[in-house]
């Protein structure tokens, strides 16, 4: 069951020293927060067509033989 395993996670992480803990919430927290976002984002109805164009861009690079590679703060 999902729950038992969010429980078994956080029993561990309270075994843990304060500075720990507090840096698990933050991990656990941003990441709830990030997954909010790409819902969100998702559920736009223009996130379709922006995904079938950078689809359809990387294809038309990929067959010319020139894909850009991605790295660091490029991708954003």
């Amino acid at each position: 069951m999902k729950i038992d395993r969010l429980r078994e996670a956080f029993d561990q992480a309270q075994q843990r020293s304060t500075d720990e803990q507090e840096a698990i919430a933050d991990l656990l927290l941003e990441e709830l927060r990030a997954s909010a976002r790409w819902d969100v984002l998702f559920a736009d109805p223009r996130s379709d067509m922006l995904l079938d164009q950078l689809v359809n861009e990387a294809l038309a690079e990929d067959e010319a033989g020139e894909p850009e590679e991605i790295t660091g703060d490029k991708f954003l």
